[in-house]
């Protein structure tokens, strides 16, 4: 197989909105995008011996070193492509900080002979794989907006008549009269057509919420912008999970795997791997069926590539197979490849997240030395653990504060948990989250 490089932004539905769409309010918060900002040293775990990962902000080198004891080494940029002091900067998504690059070493590792893997593609990733006369496979950025959007999506669940109660909204008034027929009967959901992990969605419950909504989105409609939302009620579900899949070029496809995924309200929590007994309920459901279907049509609208499918199973059991497409790769393709790993070991893991909050002088060093220090720094020879999976993500809000005027940062601890039993992945949380609170890191999940 061919070298790699990968690279990424997680947040890619920004630089695939059209700025002329209206969009649904909501209170801006800058330590959370730097943390998505910093989220691409995920990618690693993709990584072979011989492919680079390159990341906005250098790797930490005791990260760096604990995932060699794991066996998990890699290329990687030593030094970061940004210090993200001005507006400018901040604005740069990773393919316009790779373009204007002139770091050395950063371009000798894309001058070799690799081909590039985006995590999702951005309208520069063209215009970079073209600089350095790169192969880089995927289709139109015309497509992967299309494909992307929750429209897309939403016309598709209508079109194969798997959720028929979906509305697609293209005014305020509209927004409104139908608003007000789904609120008789419950809460209602509008959606941005390109919303993610939680922010665009919105949860309403009553009249007076509607019009606060209506009006907001009526102010910019008069000032030109295009409404494109998705209205529907908000459902009860009992649990939430994704299918990865891959379409071939020649228009094939194959079924990567199926993750069960947590959230907390809007907002991604962690994968686990289903039990049997689970992928025996949705196969008897046609499941597997609908996401062949769904891939089918894809591939008629031009989209081959790595595809995750989020889905949701309803307190009544029924299945909703198609919640969104997500053409690009996965938090959930992240977790398929920590299983990977842990399979090699004669192990099971989950994937998933702490917030924290400090606001002392603390490295990432200490927390290393605390877990090990607890005994639950996972390690090859053991057979539970916790394996940190990220660094940037939890001091990247103090690194950026060069000025100091922060009282408090947030931060995001990414983690596998290794396990043979799955009586013991609470225990190693509460573990987890006692010993980050010793050496002064407060923690939720």
């Amino acid at each position: 197989m061919s070298k790699r490089i990968y690279y990424g932004e997680f947040n890619a539905e920004k630089y695939w909105r059209e700025e002329n769409l209206a969009k649904l309010p909501e209170i801006p918060d800058k330590q959370s995008e730097n943390i998505v900002k910093a989220m691409d040293e995920l990618l690693f775990i993709l990584c072979d011996k011989e492919d680079a990962v390159l990341t906005r902000y250098k790797l930490d080198d005791d990260q760096l070193e604990y995932l060699k004891e794991l066996g998990l080494e890699f290329k990687y940029n030593s030094t970061s492509l940004t210090e993200d002091k001005s507006k400018e900067e901040k604005n740069k998504n990773i393919c316009e900080l790779l373009i204007t690059n002139d770091n050395s070493e950063i371009k000798e590792l894309l001058s070799e002979e690799t081909h590039l893997e985006t995590f999702a593609v951005l309208p520069e990733a063209y215009k970079l794989s073209n600089l350095y006369h790169k192969h880089f496979d995927y289709p139109t950025i015309d497509v992967i907006k299309k494909v992307n959007s929750k429209m897309y999506s939403s016309k598709l669940n209508l079109e194969l008549d798997i959720n028929n109660k979906i509305k697609l909204i293209y005014s305020s008034k509209e927004l409104y009269e139908e608003g007000m027929k789904y609120l008789s009967k419950g809460s209602i959901i509008i959606k941005d057509s390109f919303g993610v992990s939680g922010k665009g969605n919105l949860i309403i419950s009553n009249e007076s919420i509607l019009k606060r909504i209506v009006s907001y989105v009526d102010m910019q409609e008069k000032k030109g912008k295009r409404v494109e939302f998705i209205l529907e009620p908000l459902l009860e579900k009992s649990k939430d999970f994704s299918c990865q899949f891959k379409i071939h070029k020649d228009g094939s496809f194959e079924i990567i795997s199926v993750q069960e995924v947590r959230n907390t309200g809007l907002s991604y929590l962690g994968s686990y791997t289903p039990d049997k007994e689970f992928m025996e309920f949705i196969k008897k459901q046609s499941y597997f069926e609908i996401m062949e279907k769904t891939a089918k049509r894809l591939y008629e609208d031009g989209y081959y590539g790595d595809v995750c499918i989020d889905s949701m199973i309803l307190k009544d059991r029924s299945i909703c197979p198609v919640v969104e497409i997500n053409a690009r790769k996965s938090m959930s393709l992240i977790k398929h490849e920590l299983d990977n790993y842990a399979h090699n070991l004669g192990l099971k893991c989950g994937f998933t997240f702490l917030n924290v909050s400090f606001n002392n002088n603390i490295d990432y060093s200490e927390i290393l030395k605390v877990l090990s220090k607890n005994n639950i720094l996972f390690k090859p020879s053991f057979n539970k653990g916790i394996m940190p999976l990220s660094s940037n993500t939890i001091f990247i809000n103090r690194q950026l504060d060069t000025n100091k005027t922060l009282n408090n940062y947030k931060g995001r601890f990414y983690f596998a948990i290794l396990y043979k039993d799955m009586d013991i992945v609470e225990e190693l949380t509460n573990s987890l989250i006692s010993s980050l609170k010793e050496i002064g890191i407060n923690s939720s999940n």
